[in-house]
């Protein structure tokens, strides 16, 4: 009985490097990252605002102010958006009121104040 060792058969190759994984799954998940990070910027406020800057934009004309250099912006056609100056409106007596109410307040504790020095006071 003759024994002869079999060479074990070769390992199936493989068609490219597992070195090369490393670079490609750090790209996909900066580009997943990346993407996570413009959705959530997309849908936040600051976004609306700066669209709505935009939007605003095209609708008005730069114009020369004259002597000293400044530029303007003006509605083109003296088009002004009616619902943005009355809601503006609404906004400037509800601060008046609350300035109203806290001058009242500060008259108010004034007034406690004084009352309370004249208490305190010796000779009165």
């Amino acid at each position: 009985m003759l024994l002869h060792q079999a060479t074990p058969p070769p390992l199936p190759s493989i068609p490219f490097d597992p070195n090369q994984l490393i670079p490609l799954i750090g790209m996909i998940g900066g580009m997943l990252l990346a993407g996570v990070v413009l959705w959530r910027f997309f849908t936040s406020d600051v976004a609306s605002a700066i669209a709505e800057r935009i939007r605003a934009g095209i609708h008005r004309k730069r114009r020369w102010k004259g002597f000293g250099g400044e530029w303007t912006d003006t509605p083109i056609d003296g088009a002004v958006d009616a619902e943005h100056v009355a809601e503006l409106e609404h906004k400037v007596v509800e601060m008046q009121g609350q300035i109203a109410e806290m001058a009242e307040r500060l008259d108010f504790a004034e007034r406690l104040l004084a009352q309370k020095r004249e208490r305190s006071l010796p000779g009165a």
